[in-house]
């Protein structure tokens, strides 16, 4: 039975999570705090704001489109995009799937 389990193997994650990194470094400097405070640290809309002192909506509208424009940078088109370890899904984990694109649901 042993001879039948096996792991996945890390290149793939690794790489993807490397090419996360460089898209993530694109984003503007408010963009990026933004979905590292609310996708990366689970922070609430609310707690993120307060720290950045702006207002819900516009913490809401920066993650919003941080998380759009990472899909661009990364050319992410569905769920078969998305590395099996969880490295992009945590960073855009509101996403739905609509026509085989991704399409982000606040």
């Amino acid at each position: 039975m042993a001879g039948r389990l096996s792991t996945m193997p890390n290149q793939p994650g690794h790489m993807d999570f490397l090419d996360f990194k460089v898209a993530l470094q694109k984003l503007p400097a408010d963009q990026r705090e933004a979905l590292i405070l609310v996708g990366a640290s689970g922070l609430s809309y609310e707690a993120a704001a307060e720290i950045c002192k702006c207002a819900v909506g516009t913490m809401k509208s920066r993650v919003n489109r941080a998380r759009a424009r990472l899909i661009e940078l990364l050319a992410l088109k569905g769920g078969a995009d998305f590395d099996g370890d969880g490295h992009l899904t945590a960073a855009t984990q509101t996403e739905a799937y609509s026509n085989n694109y991704l399409v982000m649901i606040d």
